[in-house]
């Protein structure tokens, strides 16, 4: 199916298509009272049932849905239905050998989200609009286009930029709302604002088409071509780190990209018949050398 994947994404159908995640959503609410959790009995089958079945693009993805992830941690409630919240979301898609999907899969994206303010009433349906910004609903939508985008990424150049657009969009939607400053900026390490930003900014262009060279060129052609792949995937995260160096050391969108793929790219240059590449790859991500240093004596 993987190219047939790309076909699809290059003439995209309007049809009746079937939704396009598969979002595993669990959630956590030791920190917050007795009383408050019984006013999120059902919360977290509303955000699992609003993100699976919603219609979130016109393209057909051949019947596959991406297979995702959100854990939520409650951090405080308030008496007037006001949340805060901690959330990790994950993403992953199937490895192809060909045009073949195999049971190994690679980790597309992996966020922490240190804090999410919002607003839940129970028995409220959950509405996309985009138009009027919700502090649930709209957190929701943009990892929902985050997913959607990086996983399109992978498959063909540049095809998740309507949806990084979509995610950008929301942002600016947020400003002067209430709840305005966990989008704007949270922390030094991340802020949803600075994520999209990058994301739409045409000088990180370069960093989507090496991410698309890691998986497409790289991660899929490993079993046939593992030469190949492995140098595709080399020169995928060289050019990541040089992209780094030359525009912003700061930078949210390729710190994530090393925080989520590490531990593969660790592992995979296993293959690689000089150990030495692992210098190369510690010079590229030094944030995590320990861990190519270890693989290196292997």
């Amino acid at each position: 199916m993987r190219r047939l994947i790309l076909l699809l994404l290059v003439c995209p159908l309007v049809s009746s298509f079937s939704q396009e995640l598969n979002c595993d959503v669990t959630v956590n609410f030791e920190q917050i009272s007795s009383a408050s959790r019984d006013f999120l009995k059902n919360f977290e089958n509303d955000v699992e049932q609003y993100i699976n079945t919603f219609r979130w693009t016109n393209e057909d993805f051949g019947g596959e849905k991406i297979q995702c992830s959100m854990n939520i941690f409650f951090l405080s409630a308030s008496g007037d239905n006001r949340y805060t919240a901690q959330v990790f979301v994950g993403s992953r898609r199937s490895v192809y050998r060909e045009n073949d999907k195999t049971d190994q899969e690679t980790i597309i994206l992996r966020i922490l989200d240190e804090r999410w303010e919002f607003e839940y009433f129970p028995n409220k349906p959950l509405y996309h609009d985009e138009f009027q910004f919700d502090p649930l609903s709209d957190f929701l939508d943009y990892y929902a286009y985050l997913i959607i985008g990086f996983d399109l990424d992978t498959y063909n150049e540049l095809a998740g930029s309507s949806f990084f657009q979509k995610a950008m969009n929301i942002c600016n939607q947020s400003a002067g709302t209430a709840f305005s400053g966990s989008w704007q900026q949270q922390s030094v390490n991340y802020s949803r604002f600075s994520f999209a930003d990058e994301l739409t900014n045409l000088k990180y262009q370069p960093l989507r088409l090496a991410f698309h060279k890691y998986h497409f060129d790289g991660v899929d052609l490993l079993a046939t071509e593992t030469v190949t792949g492995l140098t595709n995937m080399l020169e995928a995260v060289e050019s990541i780190a040089d992209i780094r160096q030359k525009q912003n050391p700061r930078s949210v969108l390729i710190k994530s990209f090393f925080d989520t793929k590490y531990q593969e790219i660790a592992e995979t240059f296993l293959r690689h018949p000089d150990r030495t590449v692992y210098r190369r790859l510690s010079a590229a991500d030094p944030n995590h050398q320990i861990t190519y240093q270890e693989y290196s004596l292997r």
